[in-house]
């Protein structure tokens, strides 16, 4: 499929300009010049609201100026090479071209800038936005990983909700920590250089502690529940990512005890069967 990757820094920049003479007027000018000239496009197939997932203001302007003045070297062109390896290792055959939309992120999401190397992506139904804060350390080589990331949530989506017209799918808990699973085992395959740190494994005495609590809400179909076993929620005891970390744990095993199975080939099967024929659907 062909892949346009839209750099909205040139418009940032203009942002940025009117920023500084009306910081009162921060809402409105970053949507007038970073939301309107492309969000119409970005979310045109989705069949609702994905307003949601609009690119946060970037309000710390000493700060953006910095990070335009980096972002605007970026080779968009090479980065684009970079998207069509991913999408040519899971190839998706459709006529209506994918928009890479790449947007400048707050440097006061110290979150993202310190565990997630400034780089925080999105999937809008079929396209993709990534946020960056080149500030943080190794950004540059994050971008492809959470592309791909992205990338194989668009696949997935693209998979059971058309290809399968909606048939299996349980919008479950369970099912979003293997759909995230699966992105990161694919983005990994392709990097495996990169370790992301939200997957970063837990000693086993807290790993079963954690389980306990996450077997409760695994039929759960709650967006609150969702985020706080997904994202994490410190006050009540659920560590930052855990989803993710339990999501990945879980398709590993699924993968080694299958070994001979594709990304494709894994994208066809239900996430249930792969939760119980990994360790995790016996304990």
């Amino acid at each position: 499929m062909d892949i346009n990757v839209i750099s909205t820094f040139d418009n940032a920049q203009t942002y940025l300009s009117a920023a500084k003479l009306d910081n009162t007027g921060i809402p409105g000018l970053w949507h007038s010049h970073m939301i309107e000239p492309f969000w119409p496009e970005i979310a045109k197939y989705a069949p609702f609201d994905q307003d949601f997932k609009q690119p946060k203001a970037v309000t710390e302007l000493d700060a953006l100026e910095k990070q335009l003045d980096i972002l605007c070297k970026l080779n968009v062109g090479n980065l684009q090479s970079k998207f069509v390896e991913i999408v040519t290792a899971l190839p998706l055959v459709d006529d209506d071209p994918m928009i890479v939309a790449l947007y400048p992120l707050c440097n006061s999401n110290q979150g993202v800038k310190e565990r997630q190397n400034g780089v925080l992506g999105a999937s809008v139904f079929g396209n993709v936005v990534i946020n960056i804060n080149p500030l943080a350390k190794d950004w540059k080589n994050w971008i492809p990983f959470v592309f791909a990331h992205e990338y194989h949530h668009n696949i997935w989506g693209h998979n059971w909700y058309v290809m399968h017209g909606g048939q299996g799918i349980e919008e479950t808990y369970l099912e979003n920590m293997i759909i995230e699973g699966q992105a990161d085992l694919f983005a990994e395959s392709l990097f495996p250089g990169l370790i992301p740190l939200w997957n970063r494994p837990f000693d086993p005495e807290v790993e079963s502690k954690l389980w306990e609590q996450i077997k409760l809400v695994l039929d759960s179909k709650d967006p609150c529940t969702h985020r706080a076993h997904m994202f994490g929620d410190e006050m009540a005891g659920l560590p930052w990512c855990m989803g993710y970390s339990f999501g990945r744990a879980i398709v590993a095993d699924f993968m080694q005890k299958h070994p001979s199975i594709s990304f494709v080939e894994l994208l066809d099967i239900p996430c249930r069967r792969i939760f119980e024929e990994s360790k995790y659907g016996k304990i």
